[in-house]
C-alpha cells in the first residue's frame, strides 16, 4: 500500500473516516455532509442551522431553548453522518468537495462572505445596558446598516475608512466607537447635527431653541429597579420615540461630572453646546441613566459605525 493510501484525506477509493465525520458534524454539519458526498444533506443542514441562528437573533432571551435545539441537531447530524458512512463501500469515486482542499476552499469562501457582509453591509449587535430604554431593552438584538457610513470592519478588526455618503438625521439611533475608548461600541440617539445649538436644562432638551419633549404617557415600570419612571413622547426631526425620566435623579448636572468642550458651556444647571463640524450630539432615551454627549462630548463622524435599522426585543 502506498503512502498516499495512509492519508486520512486522499485517494479516490478511501472510505470516509468516522472520527472526521463526527468532528465536522459537531462544529459544521454542512462540511461533514460534503465530506461524505451528500450535497442534499449539506444544503439542508445549512438551511436549518442558518434558520435557527436567524430565529435566535429575532427572538432574543431564549438562549437555553435554542441551545437545547442546537444540541439536538448536532446529535441528529452525527447519527446521519454515521449512517451515511455505513452505506459507503470505499469504492466510490470521491468528488472534489469531499477532499480536504475542497472543504477548505468552501469553508474559506463562506468565511470571506460572512466577514464581507458584516464589515460592509449589516452587522448584528446585542444591547448591553439600559441606557436606551424603553426603545432598546437590555438583551435586545439590533441590526446596524453599515454601508454608506464609511466605517468598515467587524469583530474588532478595522479594514478601512471611506467617505460618509449616508445621511445622519436627528432621531437616528447610531452605533459608534466610544470616543474615550474606541474598542467599545455604544448605541445612542442623534439629538444634534453639526451647527445645532443644544441646551439641556431641568431635564428638558432644546434643539435650536425648540423643546423636543412632547406629551406625558403612562408611567414605565423598570423591571431592573422595580420602580416606575416618567415616560414622555419626544420628537426629533420626523422621528418620534419615547424617553424615560427618573424623579429620583437630580436635575442639576454638577460641573465636575461633565467634560465641557470649547463649544459648550456648563454652569451646573444648564448645559449649552454648539455641535461642531463633522460631529454629532447623542443621548440615551433613558435620560437619567445614560453616559452620553452630556458627559463626554461629541461623536466624530468618522466614529459612526452605522444606523440601527432593525430591533429584536426580548419576549418574556
Amino acid at each position: 500500500m502506498s503512502g498516499w493510501h495512509l492519508s486520512i484525506w486522499s485517494g479516490d477509493d478511501l472510505k470516509p473516516k468516522k472520527w472526521i465525520a463526527v468532528v465536522l458534524s459537531i462544529f459544521t454539519a454542512p462540511l461533514a455532509f460534503l465530506y461524505l458526498g451528500s450535497v442534499q444533506w449539506a444544503l439542508l443542514s445549512f438551511v436549518l442551522s442558518t434558520g435557527l441562528g436567524l430565529l435566535n437573533f429575532a427572538v432574543p432571551g431564549h438562549e437555553i431553548v435554542f441551545g437545547l435545539v442546537s444540541v439536538a441537531l448536532v446529535v441528529l447530524w452525527i447519527w446521519l453522518a454515521l449512517r451515511l458512512i455505513g452505506q459507503r463501500t470505499g469504492e466510490e469515486r470521491r468528488p472534489w468537495h469531499t477532499r480536504w482542499y475542497g472543504l477548505v476552499a468552501i469553508a474559506a469562501a463562506w468565511a470571506v462572505i460572512a466577514v464581507l457582509l458584516r464589515a460592509f453591509l449589516y452587522e448584528p449587535f446585542k444591547v448591553p445596558s439600559s441606557a436606551m430604554k424603553p426603545t432598546l431593552p437590555v438583551g435586545a438584538n439590533v441590526l446596524v446598516q453599515k454601508h454608506g457610513y464609511g466605517h468598515y470592519g467587524t469583530m474588532g478588526a478595522q479594514l478601512f475608512h471611506g467617505a460618509l455618503s449616508a445621511s445622519v438625521v436627528r432621531g437616528d439611533i447610531i452605533a459608534f466607537d466610544y470616543p474615550r475608548d474606541p474598542s467599545q461600541t455604544f448605541l445612542k440617539r442623534v439629538v444634534g447635527l453639526p451647527g445645532d445649538k443644544i441646551v439641556y436644562r431641568d431635564k428638558h432638551v432644546l434643539v435650536n431653541g425648540v423643546d423636543v419633549r412632547g406629551k406625558q404617557l403612562a408611567d414605565y415600570l423598570d423591571d431592573e429597579r422595580l420602580a416606575y419612571m416618567k415616560r414622555y413622547r419626544e420628537k426629533l426631526g420626523q422621528i418620534e420615540h419615547d424617553i424615560l425620566i427618573s424623579d429620583s435623579a437630580p436635575a442639576r448636572m454638577a460641573q465636575g461630572e461633565i467634560a465641557t468642550p470649547p463649544q459648550c458651556t456648563n454652569d451646573g444647571e444648564t448645559l449649552s453646546c454648539v455641535v461642531p463640524v463633522n460631529s454629532y450630539f447623542v443621548m440615551g432615551d433613558n435620560r437619567d441613566n445614560s453616559l452620553d454627549s452630556r458627559y463626554w462630548g461629541f461623536v466624530p463622524a468618522k466614529a459612526v459605525i452605522g444606523k440601527v435599522v432593525y430591533i429584536a426585543a426580548p419576549r418574556h
